[in-house]
Order: C-alpha cells, then structure tokens, then sequence
C-alpha cells in the first residue's frame, strides 16, 4: 500500500464537500495507506483552525510551522493525492504548489478533478501530473500501479 500527502482546499463549502467525497473515497481504496497518510487539515499548528483563531494567517510562526509541516509531508508519502477544482471559485495556488513541488521532488502525483469538469486546465498541471481522474474514480484506482495518465482535454 502506498501513502499519500492529501493536497487540498477547504476555504469554502464546494472545497469542503469535494475533499470530503474524496476522503471517504480514498479511505475505502484498498490500495492507499490511509491511516499512515498525511492530510495537511488533520495536522494543523497547534490544532489551530480560522474559527478559532483566525489571526492565524498573519502570524509567522503559524506560517512558517505550516509551511514546513506540509513540505515534510510531502516529503515521507510515497505519492500526492491533490484534489483540485480548477473553477476560479474554487481554484487554490496552494495546491498548484504542492503539485509542483512533488513533480520536483519525482513524486507520483494524482490529480483529482471534479466529475464533470467544464472548463479547461492549465497546462501545468495537466501534464505536471502522473495521473488525472475525476473524483467519481478514486475509490477504485490502483494506487499500487501508476503510469502516465495525462489530461486528455483542453488546456491554457
């Protein structure tokens, strides 16, 4: 089984649903080491949440211990699993960042989007990742076998 580095948004009400259809999927995937994977919401600084403290985001320590928390979980997984809405509603440069630091650092990524998908992707991590699948597939992907899967639509 392989372990994954969750990348992720969950700003907004569509980012929280499409993360939570995602986990309960990939906990459900035989394939993928669930309990030994790192989710960055799972791993907050200090269990701080933007409810609880919202002075969080302008606070160096916050950041510094976020930024260097997320970097080393990408580090130990095997893969990164980024969900990833491309609608500008929903779009977040943090996981566009993760991404690519994973392809940097030769790291499998699967890039998850939404079902029905109706707008173009960027060129980056249209190709920038391993795999490409709407969210619908990610409970019976084989995590085990990955092979280049681009993006089969229109880019920018």
């Amino acid at each position: 089984m392989k372990t994954a580095y969750i990348a992720s948004s969950w700003f907004n009400p569509a980012q929280v649903a499409m993360l939570d259809t995602a986990c309960t999927k990939l906990q459900a995937n035989p394939t993928l080491d669930w309990d030994n994977s790192f989710m960055p919401k799972n791993h907050t600084y200090k269990d701080w949440t933007l409810s609880t403290h919202p002075e969080m985001l302008a606070d160096p320590e916050w950041q510094l211990a976020t930024f260097n928390a997320d970097v080393a979980g990408i580090n130990a997984s095997d893969l990164v699993v980024a969900i990833y809405d491309p609608a500008l509603a929903n779009s977040d440069p943090g996981v566009l960042w993760e991404l690519g630091y994973a392809y940097g650092c030769h790291k499998p990524v699967v890039l998850v989007l939404p079902d029905t998908l109706t707008r173009d992707l960027n060129l980056m991590p249209a190709m920038g990742a391993t795999v490409v699948l709407p969210l619908a597939k990610l409970a019976d992907f084989n995590f085990a076998r990955l092979y280049y899967q681009p993006f089969s639509g229109k880019v920018y």
